[in-house]
């Protein structure tokens, strides 16, 4: 039995030379013969090359209906048309494989969001009770986020190329543009860290108040990052 992906189940809208599929439930049914289906459109609302089956829920008839009309295959609305060349090579690769569709850049992007939380934390602790252990687990969280930034990075520009066809948006843009700056105040807090500064614990030294204060812009700069992804993976409207 074929397998209809969103964009083929699209191509059969009903118009002139075209069948009229719908899917329901997984389900792909020919309603080309229907007079109910005539020209595509049934009950002047509901328009063929679709899927339905939250829209039948409300219709006055149940699903019984659909066996009137003939079953001509299933529908996978996470399979795409695979485009030519390399990126249909991924898109057929990621078909056989959806887990590596949107999993790797969520993965990766939770290294650094995680421990943007923690070593601003690490790091006031440090200073407020003098703790050099504390201070240096702040450090380590740092440079390990910051070595972490590049892969989440890489695997945001490859889900936005696969996922979206790299097409821009404000919210992509944002995160693109917060994700670099992200990278490189990291880098320059990591060096003021390691170069720079003689005593991490010492508050009264004009480099740590800039480091500290450098630490919490990084951390709410990544953190914001994080929620940027997060409205494309659960989109909300506001009140």
């Amino acid at each position: 039995m074929k397998v209809y992906t969103s964009e083929k189940l699209a191509e059969a809208d009903g118009k002139p030379g075209c069948s009229a599929l719908v899917a329901v439930d997984g389900k792909v049914y020919d309603v080309s013969t229907s007079e109910k289906w005539a020209g595509g459109i049934h009950m002047r609302r509901h328009r063929a090359g679709a899927n339905l089956s939250i829209d039948i829920d409300s219709a006055p008839h149940g699903r019984e209906v659909l066996e009137r009309v003939e079953l001509v295959g299933t529908f996978d609305e996470t399979l795409r048309e695979a485009p030519p060349g390399i990126r249909g090579e991924i898109e057929r690769w990621l078909n056989k494989h959806p887990f590596f569709r949107r999993h790797p850049h969520p993965a990766f992007v939770h290294v650094p969001v995680g421990l943007a939380v923690v070593f601003p934390v690490f790091q006031i602790g440090g200073l407020v009770f003098q703790s050099a252990g504390t201070e240096w687990a702040a450090f380590c969280c740092l440079l390990m986020s910051v070595l972490a930034v590049p892969a989440a990075i890489a695997t945001g520009y490859f889900t936005w190329w696969i996922n979206y066809e790299a097409k821009d948006f404000p919210t992509v843009r944002m995160k693109r543009h917060l994700a670099w700056v992200s990278l490189v105040l990291g880098i320059l807090l990591v060096l003021l860290r390691s170069v720079i500064i003689v005593d991490p614990l010492n508050f009264h030294d004009v480099y740590v108040i800039a480091y500290l204060a450098g630490i919490l812009a990084l951390a709410a700069l990544i953190s914001y990052v994080g929620f940027l992804g997060g409205t494309l993976t659960f989109p909300y409207e506001r009140d």
